[in-house]
């Protein structure tokens, strides 16, 4: 579910983009619908070969989720710290840091 509802407004910015920059509303259209078709291809793939490899691929996979996950703080800090003005250092946006780490720590 949290795919779906990510993939909504994701899917407006996408069309609005195709739109603005010119193409005609059926490969606009054309594109969307390729994009809409990823996640459940994606599904599907890794769900038929994820049944078909065999062996234990658990350390991989910790890997591959490492990457993913400092992949994602990249893209939150440079989200949260570079978009000010400037790209100056916020204290109160650090401060929000700071404290909702504290409290995920708190929660774990």
């Amino acid at each position: 579910m949290g795919v779906v509802f990510h993939n909504i407004p994701v899917s407006i910015a996408l069309m609005t983009m195709f739109l603005k920059s010119g193409l005609s509303n059926t490969k606009a259209f054309l594109y969307l619908g390729i994009f809409a078709i990823m996640g459940p291809l994606g599904t599907f793939t890794g769900h038929h070969f994820g049944e078909s490899i065999s062996g234990n691929l658990e350390h991989f996979f910790e890997i591959v989720l490492a990457v993913v996950v400092g992949m994602f703080m990249h893209i939150s800090t440079t989200i949260l710290f570079e978009s000010s003005e400037n790209h100056r250092f916020n204290l109160y946006k650090f401060i929000a840091i700071i404290s909702g780490v504290l409290v995920a720590m708190v929660n774990f």
